[in-house]
Protein backbone atom coordinates (compact mmCIF):
# COMPACT_ATOMS: atom_id res chain seq x y z
CA UNK A 1 0.00 0.00 0.00
CA UNK A 2 1.14 3.67 -0.08
CA UNK A 3 3.87 4.76 2.15
CA UNK A 4 2.32 6.46 5.28
CA UNK A 5 2.75 10.30 5.66
CA UNK A 6 0.55 12.69 2.99
CA UNK A 7 1.74 11.93 -0.23
CA UNK A 8 -1.39 12.30 -2.01
CA UNK A 9 -0.98 9.28 -4.60
CA UNK A 10 -2.92 5.60 -3.85
CA UNK A 11 -2.54 2.53 -5.13
CA UNK A 12 -5.46 0.56 -6.96
CA UNK A 13 -6.01 -3.00 -7.68
CA UNK A 14 -8.05 -4.18 -10.94
CA UNK A 15 -10.18 -7.65 -10.07
CA UNK A 16 -11.76 -9.64 -12.49
CA UNK A 17 -13.52 -7.81 -15.85
CA UNK A 18 -12.76 -8.41 -19.26
CA UNK A 19 -9.74 -8.22 -21.32
CA UNK A 20 -11.23 -4.80 -23.23
CA UNK A 21 -12.45 -3.69 -19.64
CA UNK A 22 -8.93 -4.19 -17.73
CA UNK A 23 -7.36 -2.29 -20.68
CA UNK A 24 -9.65 0.97 -20.65
CA UNK A 25 -9.37 0.61 -16.78
CA UNK A 26 -5.41 0.78 -17.18
CA UNK A 27 -5.56 3.66 -19.44
CA UNK A 28 -7.80 5.85 -17.54
CA UNK A 29 -5.24 5.48 -14.53
CA UNK A 30 -2.69 6.59 -16.39
CA UNK A 31 -4.27 9.74 -16.69
CA UNK A 32 -5.23 9.70 -13.60
CA UNK A 33 -2.08 10.13 -12.17
CA UNK A 34 -1.47 13.55 -12.53
CA UNK A 35 -4.32 15.02 -10.57
CA UNK A 36 -4.95 15.32 -6.55
CA UNK A 37 -5.58 12.86 -4.99
CA UNK A 38 -3.66 10.53 -7.56
CA UNK A 39 -4.63 7.12 -8.46
CA UNK A 40 -2.13 4.25 -9.71
CA UNK A 41 -2.79 0.93 -10.79
CA UNK A 42 -0.78 -1.34 -9.40
CA UNK A 43 -1.17 -5.75 -9.98
CA UNK A 44 -1.24 -7.25 -6.41
CA UNK A 45 -4.39 -6.25 -4.68
CA UNK A 46 -2.74 -7.03 -1.40
CA UNK A 47 -0.28 -4.47 -1.85
CA UNK A 48 -3.41 -1.55 -3.19
CA UNK A 49 -4.66 1.08 -1.24
CA UNK A 50 -8.19 0.59 -3.38
CA UNK A 51 -10.12 -2.37 -5.29
CA UNK A 52 -11.89 -2.21 -8.42
CA UNK A 53 -14.01 -5.29 -8.79
CA UNK A 54 -16.41 -6.65 -11.50
CA UNK A 55 -19.74 -7.35 -9.29
CA UNK A 56 -20.85 -9.78 -11.43
CA UNK A 57 -17.95 -12.15 -11.64
CA UNK A 58 -18.30 -14.50 -8.63
CA UNK A 59 -14.56 -15.38 -7.92
CA UNK A 60 -13.91 -11.75 -7.81
CA UNK A 61 -16.47 -10.93 -5.74
CA UNK A 62 -15.47 -13.98 -3.20
CA UNK A 63 -11.49 -12.46 -3.41
CA UNK A 64 -11.94 -9.12 -2.16
CA UNK A 65 -14.16 -10.70 0.70
CA UNK A 66 -11.48 -12.93 1.79
CA UNK A 67 -9.47 -10.20 1.79
CA UNK A 68 -11.76 -8.26 4.21
CA UNK A 69 -11.47 -5.07 1.16
CA UNK A 70 -15.19 -4.82 0.97
CA UNK A 71 -15.09 -1.19 2.32
CA UNK A 72 -11.83 -0.18 0.55
CA UNK A 73 -14.06 -1.35 -3.04
CA UNK A 74 -16.10 0.13 -6.06
CA UNK A 75 -17.70 -2.60 -7.28
CA UNK A 76 -18.97 -2.01 -10.35
CA UNK A 77 -21.97 -4.53 -12.16
CA UNK A 78 -25.10 -4.96 -11.87
CA UNK A 79 -25.78 -5.24 -8.36
CA UNK A 80 -23.73 -4.17 -5.31
CA UNK A 81 -23.12 -6.94 -2.73
CA UNK A 82 -23.80 -6.77 0.80
CA UNK A 83 -21.63 -4.25 2.85
CA UNK A 84 -20.08 -2.50 -0.37
CA UNK A 85 -19.19 1.24 0.28
CA UNK A 86 -19.20 2.38 -3.51
CA UNK A 87 -20.89 0.76 -6.12
CA UNK A 88 -21.68 1.49 -10.05
CA UNK A 89 -23.43 -0.41 -12.69
CA UNK A 90 -22.00 -0.85 -16.38
CA UNK A 91 -20.97 0.29 -18.91
CA UNK A 92 -17.94 1.84 -16.96
CA UNK A 93 -17.78 5.48 -16.99
CA UNK A 94 -14.07 6.88 -15.66
CA UNK A 95 -15.84 10.06 -14.48
CA UNK A 96 -18.01 8.21 -12.00
CA UNK A 97 -15.28 5.70 -11.03
CA UNK A 98 -13.22 8.93 -10.29
CA UNK A 99 -15.83 10.51 -8.13
CA UNK A 100 -16.57 6.73 -6.33
CA UNK A 101 -12.86 6.52 -5.56
CA UNK A 102 -12.64 10.51 -4.39
CA UNK A 103 -15.09 8.94 -2.18
CA UNK A 104 -13.71 6.33 -0.60
CA UNK A 105 -10.49 8.62 -0.09
CA UNK A 106 -12.72 10.85 1.76
CA UNK A 107 -14.55 8.26 4.06
CA UNK A 108 -10.43 6.96 5.15
CA UNK A 109 -9.17 10.42 6.06
CA UNK A 110 -12.95 11.20 7.98
CA UNK A 111 -12.24 8.40 9.63
CA UNK A 112 -11.21 9.18 13.18
CA UNK A 113 -7.39 7.87 14.52
CA UNK A 114 -8.02 4.57 16.42
CA UNK A 115 -7.06 4.99 20.59
CA UNK A 116 -3.63 4.02 20.94
CA UNK A 117 -3.71 0.18 22.46
CA UNK A 118 -1.37 2.03 25.12
CA UNK A 119 -3.71 4.55 26.50
CA UNK A 120 -5.22 1.68 28.93
CA UNK A 121 -1.85 0.52 30.37
CA UNK A 122 0.09 1.80 33.11
CA UNK A 123 3.17 3.31 32.56
CA UNK A 124 5.48 0.29 33.70
CA UNK A 125 2.99 -2.22 31.07
CA UNK A 126 3.71 0.80 28.20
CA UNK A 127 7.47 0.61 28.94
CA UNK A 128 7.48 -2.95 28.44
CA UNK A 129 5.58 -2.95 25.19
CA UNK A 130 8.36 -0.76 23.91
CA UNK A 131 11.16 -2.90 24.52
CA UNK A 132 12.66 -0.82 27.30
CA UNK A 133 11.85 -3.78 30.70
CA UNK A 134 12.27 -7.80 30.57
CA UNK A 135 9.25 -9.48 28.95
CA UNK A 136 7.68 -9.77 32.41
CA UNK A 137 6.53 -6.64 34.25
CA UNK A 138 8.57 -5.90 36.97
CA UNK A 139 7.13 -6.33 40.92
CA UNK A 140 6.56 -2.54 42.55
CA UNK A 141 8.28 -1.82 45.75
CA UNK A 142 5.96 -0.18 47.74
CA UNK A 143 7.23 3.63 48.06
CA UNK A 144 9.99 4.83 51.34
CA UNK A 145 8.76 6.78 53.74
CA UNK A 146 8.92 10.28 52.85
CA UNK A 147 11.87 11.23 55.62
CA UNK A 148 14.11 8.74 54.04
CA UNK A 149 13.62 9.29 50.76
CA UNK A 150 16.97 10.00 48.68
CA UNK A 151 17.04 12.95 46.59
CA UNK A 152 15.67 12.21 42.93
CA UNK A 153 17.48 12.05 40.64
CA UNK A 154 17.51 15.33 38.01
CA UNK A 155 15.19 14.47 34.71
CA UNK A 156 17.25 13.21 31.69
CA UNK A 157 16.26 16.11 29.28
CA UNK A 158 13.20 15.23 27.00
CA UNK A 159 13.83 13.31 23.37
CA UNK A 160 14.07 16.39 21.39
CA UNK A 161 10.79 16.42 18.91
CA UNK A 162 10.43 18.05 15.16
CA UNK A 163 8.97 21.27 16.11
CA UNK A 164 7.98 22.03 12.41
CA UNK A 165 5.52 25.49 12.10
CA UNK A 166 5.38 25.78 15.87
CA UNK A 167 2.01 25.83 15.36
CA UNK A 168 1.74 29.34 13.90
CA UNK A 169 -1.25 29.32 11.95
CA UNK A 170 -1.34 29.56 8.00
CA UNK A 171 -3.84 30.11 5.47
CA UNK A 172 -5.09 27.12 3.11
CA UNK A 173 -7.16 28.45 0.03
CA UNK A 174 -8.10 25.14 -1.99
CA UNK A 175 -11.75 24.84 -3.95
CA UNK A 176 -11.48 20.95 -3.87
CA UNK A 177 -12.39 19.94 -0.54
CA UNK A 178 -10.46 16.29 -0.70
CA UNK A 179 -7.64 18.30 -1.86
CA UNK A 180 -7.80 21.11 0.63
CA UNK A 181 -8.31 17.76 3.60
CA UNK A 182 -5.21 16.51 2.21
CA UNK A 183 -3.17 20.00 2.57
CA UNK A 184 -4.51 20.21 5.32
CA UNK A 185 -3.28 17.46 6.99
CA UNK A 186 -0.11 17.82 5.62
CA UNK A 187 0.11 21.10 7.05
CA UNK A 188 -1.08 19.94 10.63
CA UNK A 189 1.15 16.80 10.63
CA UNK A 190 4.23 19.68 9.94
CA UNK A 191 3.09 21.55 12.93
CA UNK A 192 0.70 24.44 11.34
CA UNK A 193 -2.81 25.35 12.43
CA UNK A 194 -4.52 25.79 9.45
CA UNK A 195 -7.21 28.03 8.31
CA UNK A 196 -9.45 26.92 5.20
CA UNK A 197 -11.26 29.26 2.49
CA UNK A 198 -12.39 27.31 -0.48
CA UNK A 199 -12.43 29.89 -2.60
CA UNK A 200 -10.56 33.24 -3.30
CA UNK A 201 -13.54 35.57 -2.66
CA UNK A 202 -13.84 34.20 0.67
CA UNK A 203 -10.30 34.33 1.34
CA UNK A 204 -9.97 37.84 0.57
CA UNK A 205 -12.79 39.10 2.70
CA UNK A 206 -10.76 36.94 5.53
CA UNK A 207 -7.73 39.00 4.40
CA UNK A 208 -9.39 42.27 4.58
CA UNK A 209 -9.59 41.63 8.03
CA UNK A 210 -6.71 39.90 9.12
CA UNK A 211 -2.71 38.66 8.01
CA UNK A 212 -1.22 35.38 7.46
CA UNK A 213 2.88 35.16 7.60
CA UNK A 214 1.65 32.24 4.75
CA UNK A 215 -0.63 31.42 2.75
CA UNK A 216 -1.06 27.69 0.35
CA UNK A 217 -3.08 28.47 -2.94
CA UNK A 218 -4.32 26.49 -5.74
CA UNK A 219 -4.47 28.27 -8.97
CA UNK A 220 -7.62 27.05 -10.12
CA UNK A 221 -10.73 28.50 -7.21
CA UNK A 222 -13.58 27.76 -8.90
CA UNK A 223 -15.58 28.29 -12.27
CA UNK A 224 -14.33 30.99 -14.89
CA UNK A 225 -14.47 34.42 -13.67
CA UNK A 226 -13.71 33.21 -9.99
CA UNK A 227 -10.75 34.80 -8.31
CA UNK A 228 -7.74 32.92 -8.86
CA UNK A 229 -4.44 31.88 -6.91
CA UNK A 230 -2.87 33.82 -8.96
CA UNK A 231 -4.75 37.25 -8.62
CA UNK A 232 -4.78 36.16 -5.20
CA UNK A 233 -0.66 36.12 -4.95
CA UNK A 234 -0.80 39.23 -7.00
CA UNK A 235 -3.26 41.35 -3.93
CA UNK A 236 -1.25 39.98 -1.32
CA UNK A 237 1.84 40.93 -2.50
CA UNK A 238 0.74 44.36 -3.72
CA UNK A 239 -0.54 44.86 0.16
CA UNK A 240 3.22 43.56 1.39
CA UNK A 241 4.57 46.40 -0.62
CA UNK A 242 2.26 49.27 0.40
CA UNK A 243 2.66 48.39 4.38
CA UNK A 244 6.09 48.03 5.63
CA UNK A 245 7.43 45.12 7.33
CA UNK A 246 4.41 43.15 6.12
CA UNK A 247 5.51 39.76 4.14
CA UNK A 248 3.10 37.34 3.44
CA UNK A 249 5.19 33.88 1.86
CA UNK A 250 2.70 32.34 -0.90
CA UNK A 251 3.34 28.82 -1.89
CA UNK A 252 1.52 27.82 -4.63
CA UNK A 253 -0.02 24.34 -4.69
CA UNK A 254 -1.44 23.21 -7.94
CA UNK A 255 -1.62 20.35 -10.87
CA UNK A 256 -0.89 23.25 -13.31
CA UNK A 257 2.61 21.93 -14.03
CA UNK A 258 3.73 23.55 -17.31
CA UNK A 259 6.71 25.66 -18.23
CA UNK A 260 4.55 28.50 -18.67
CA UNK A 261 2.25 27.94 -15.59
CA UNK A 262 5.48 28.29 -13.35
CA UNK A 263 6.12 31.57 -15.55
CA UNK A 264 2.86 33.39 -14.66
CA UNK A 265 3.38 31.80 -10.96
CA UNK A 266 6.58 33.33 -10.56
CA UNK A 267 5.51 36.74 -12.21
CA UNK A 268 2.20 36.52 -9.66
CA UNK A 269 5.05 37.25 -7.02
CA UNK A 270 4.63 33.47 -5.54
CA UNK A 271 7.78 32.23 -3.00
CA UNK A 272 7.53 28.65 -4.44
CA UNK A 273 5.56 26.62 -6.78
CA UNK A 274 4.70 23.21 -5.93
CA UNK A 275 2.66 20.53 -8.63
CA UNK A 276 0.71 17.84 -7.44
CA UNK A 277 0.81 15.09 -6.43
CA UNK A 278 2.85 16.25 -3.44
CA UNK A 279 5.55 14.57 -1.91
CA UNK A 280 6.57 15.04 1.93
CA UNK A 281 10.30 15.46 1.36
CA UNK A 282 9.70 18.15 -1.49
CA UNK A 283 7.29 19.73 0.64
CA UNK A 284 9.98 19.78 3.78
CA UNK A 285 12.63 21.17 1.57
CA UNK A 286 10.25 23.90 0.44
CA UNK A 287 9.59 25.01 3.62
CA UNK A 288 12.88 25.04 4.96
CA UNK A 289 13.56 27.32 2.45
CA UNK A 290 10.44 29.85 2.43
CA UNK A 291 9.83 29.65 6.19
CA UNK A 292 13.15 30.87 8.22
CA UNK A 293 11.14 29.25 11.21
CA UNK A 294 10.39 25.93 10.03
CA UNK A 295 12.85 23.46 11.82
CA UNK A 296 12.36 19.74 10.72
CA UNK A 297 14.73 16.57 10.83
CA UNK A 298 14.12 13.29 9.26
CA UNK A 299 12.81 10.24 11.73
CA UNK A 300 16.13 8.07 11.93
CA UNK A 301 15.54 4.54 12.51
CA UNK A 302 17.32 3.21 15.93
CA UNK A 303 19.94 -0.25 15.42
CA UNK A 304 17.97 -3.12 17.51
Amino acid sequence: MSDAGFIDTFTVAIEGFSAFERQALASFFRLAARRSPAFRQVDEPGMADFLIADADHAASVAAVRRGQRVEDTVFIGAAAPEGAAAWLPRPIDPVHVMRALDELVELRLSAPEPPSAMMDLDPMEVDTLRGGLDDLPQRREPPAPAAEAAPAPAAAPAASRPRGGGGREVLLVEDSPIARQFLKQCLQHLGYRVIECASGEAALELLSRRTFEMVFLDVVLGPPGSIDGLQLCQRLKQRGAQRAGLRTVVVMVTGLDGATDRVRGSLAGCDAYLTKPLHESEFIATLLQVDPAFEWQADTATAA
